[in-house]
């Protein structure tokens, strides 16, 4: 908890000195007197017809009045005036203080006792309503201040808000320090984040201060034993796990910054800011873990693809080359030719590993810039089945476009590279033989009118759950006890390419072979149509 000290610590209250209470100011007691003599003159008007045994209650409802509006001080005041008039004025002899009948000493003793009483209890009942008053404005603003740090998910916004919500409730400068970034920071370096009004410079006194409080977690500065001299009051911000921070107050007015109450509100502010700042922390600490672990995951994963990757394509090629070269002349020319085109083949599988790990980066970097441009999609569709026609040769391949389909705004190359990996994904897991379908339409969706793309296969499916994961970086599908050769980089960097061209990719199992060992799988790509084209078409 924030300014609270671990068991046989000296008490942070310990050696800060509180501001006085302030002086009482005397128009209370002059509006006391005033209200007094309104009531002698009404007491004046009515004595003819209730006589003067009856004005007292004119002028005990002025006691109340004064007691409800202005507190005891004042009612005390008002009670004095008021006995001294009713004297004066009502009991005879008249105008003079001196009491002649007995009863009247007796109905004066107990008017003054009944008075006194009644503006005791209204004084009382008036400041325990300002209390209650006070207390409720002051929850309220903890409330809020509490939901507010709750929405904040930065450091600095929950700096700013904690500067601005004490300088709001207690009427102060306020500074906030945190410990110095770093491997290795020195005990006690704090530096300023935050302040209202803004302030990022304290003097060495200062300095000095705040550093003796994060060190030691208790108060320094103005007002209390430690280093006194400094301009500003340094108390600590603590949670259960330690010192997270410094607050800092300052004020235009001489001597103690804080009254008792105004302490108590400033722990309950520290409170929940010492919790907001680490919980922010935390929050931190976990995605750098997350982060951590998952470029650990990666690690071991490009790892595992280039440990496979390379040394199947670069294995095949130098057997093929060790071959050519040891028995070229046994060999005889479709032999001869075997063996180049495994080379070929191989090496081009290499190449496209390597043209996958470069587009990752350059995803992962946010590198790149797709050079978005009015295309065709039947002219993509060809130029990639052309590019894939090597890895299609044992599939049978069915083009079914839509008519009419307007013109995209899309980077060619990408778009390309994109269908490349989605024909190859098919031609991977389905079987030799089956057929591979391209379909694409123009369809009105909620979010506008968009062409809808799809690659149907026959193969195995997809795993169930495993519809998004596939996407993920280095994620291969694993299907019949063994997982398909392949970087599982393709479909992460389709998905990163028809985003960057502010497309959208999903994939799902076939439903229109629900009877069928192998139900396929469909990738589908919704791309915007831009309102260029609509409007040409109209």
């Amino acid at each position: 908890v924030a300014g609270e000290e671990a068991a046989g610590a000296p008490a942070p209250h310990k050696g800060l000195g509180t501001a006085a209470p302030p002086r009482p100011s005397l128009l209370p007691y002059g509006a006391a007197l005033a209200m007094v003599a309104g009531a002698l003159g009404l007491g004046l008007v009515l004595q003819s017809s209730l006589g003067h045994e009856s004005t007292d209650l004119v002028f005990l409802t002025a006691v109340v009045a004064v007691a409800v509006r202005f507190g005891l001080g004042p009612s005390l005041a008002a009670v004095l005036a008021s006995s001294l008039a009713y004297n004066f004025f009502f009991l005879p002899p008249l105008y003079t203080f001196t009491i002649a009948d007995p009863t009247n000493v007796v109905a004066l003793f107990f008017f003054t006792l009944v008075a006194v009483a009644v503006s005791n209890l209204a004084a009382r009942v008036r400041a325990e309503a300002r209390i209650a008053g006070a207390r409720s404005r002051t929850t309220e603003a903890l409330y809020g201040f509490s939901r507010k740090l709750a929405g904040c998910g930065t450091l600095d916004d929950v700096l700013w808000a904690t500067a601005y919500q004490i300088a709001l409730m207690l009427r102060l400068r306020v500074v906030l320090l945190l410990p110095q970034d770093g491997p290795a920071p020195r005990r006690g370096a704090v530096t300023v984040m935050a302040g209202y009004p803004p302030e990022d410079f304290l003097d060495e006194a200062d300095l000095a201060a705040a550093t003796w409080t994060f060190d030691h977690g208790r108060p320094a500065g103005r007002g209390a034993d430690t280093l006194p001299g400094a301009k500003r009051l340094f108390l600590p911000l603590r949670t259960g796990r330690g010192m997270v921070g410094v607050v800092g107050l300052d004020g235009d007015k001489p001597g103690p910054l804080l009254t008792p109450d105004q302490r108590r509100l400033l722990d309950a502010l520290a409170d929940q800011a010492a919790l907001a700042i680490e919980r922010v922390h935390l929050v931190e600490d976990l995605d750098r873990a997350r982060r951590s672990a998952e470029a650990d995951r990666l690690r071991q994963a490009l790892l595992s693809s280039l440990s496979h990757d390379l040394k199947t394509p670069l294995a095949a090629v130098l057997g093929a080359a060790t071959t050519l070269r040891d028995l070229r002349d046994a060999l005889g020319p479709e032999a001869k030719g075997e063996l180049l085109a495994t080379m070929i083949d191989e090496a081009e599988r290499l190449n496209r590993f390597i043209a996958n790990l470069l587009d990752m980066t350059k995803l992962e970097s946010g590198a790149l810039a797709p050079n978005l441009a009015p295309h065709d999609l039947a002219e993509i569709v060809g130029t990639a089945l052309e590019r894939a026609g090597k890895i299609l040769s044992r599939h049978r391949v069915e083009l079914a476009l839509g008519a009419g389909l307007p013109a995209l705004r899309l980077d060619a190359v990408l778009m390309e590279q994109v269908l490349f990996n989605l024909l190859d994904n098919a031609a991977k897991y389905a079987p030799e033989g089956s057929l591979v379908r391209i379909e694409a339409w123009q369809e009105t969706r909620r979010e506008g009118d968009a062409v809808s793309l799809t690659i149907l296969d026959e193969g195995e499916g997809i795993p169930e759950g495993d519809e998004e994961r596939i996407f993920d970086t280095f994620y291969r599908v694993r299907k019949s006890d063994r997982v398909r050769a392949g970087t599982g980089l393709g479909l992460a960097i389709s998905r990163g390419f028809v985003e960057a061209m502010g497309g959208r990719i999903t994939a799902r199992n076939r439903g229109d072979r629900p009877d069928s060992a192998s139900p396929g799988a469909a990738f589908t790509l919704i791309l915007p149509v831009p309102r260029t084209a609509l409007e040409d078409a109209a």
